[in-house]
């Protein structure tokens, strides 16, 4: 987790993306992008949104496939989705990766350790020094194994796109 999220979280790119794409929507949270994503709301009104806050949309829906400001995902594979996101609009994951929460988009607060001492688990709690805490579904944080993995798999699915990406 990148120590001083608030510094760089309002440069990351922000997206909204509808019900349809809900795993590429939780995949480029990790990376640090800010995407809306709200299975409750409709096509038109995740539209209505994106344009509101002046995102684009990311969508399988076939209706907006011409739409100047939305994006067509074509294909059914996240991985694959994330490739066309990151060719129209590229960005570095690395610079933003795990700055958000994955489940609610909101930006994650670095704590203090004794401050989450009760909500995680006794190994969790003695094996890591650095926690973050998710402030609206109260998830907290942590480097594990898991975000070595993420990563990597995110510069697996990326590494065509960095090549194009200027510091």
């Amino acid at each position: 987790m990148i120590e001083d999220t608030a510094k760089i979280v309002a440069q990351a790119p922000k997206f909204a993306a509808d019900r349809m794409l809900i795993r590429l929507a939780r995949w480029l949270r990790l990376m640090g992008a800010d995407v809306i994503c709200d299975p409750t709301l409709s096509g038109a009104e995740i539209l209505r949104l994106a344009r509101e806050e002046r995102r684009p949309l990311l969508t399988r829906d076939k209706r907006l496939r011409t739409a100047p400001d939305a994006l067509y995902i074509e294909t059914h594979l996240f991985r694959d989705q994330i490739r066309e996101v990151m060719d129209r609009y590229p960005f570095d994951p690395r610079r933003f990766a795990f700055t958000r929460c994955s489940f609610c988009n909101q930006v994650l607060k670095q704590v203090p350790r004794d401050a989450v001492v009760r909500s995680v688990p006794p190994f969790v709690y003695s094996a890591h020094e650095k926690f973050a805490l998710c402030v609206q579904c109260n998830r907290v944080h942590w480097d594990a194994s898991h975000v070595e993995r993420a990563m990597r798999e995110i510069d697996s699915i990326t590494q065509d796109q960095a090549k194009h990406i200027t510091p």
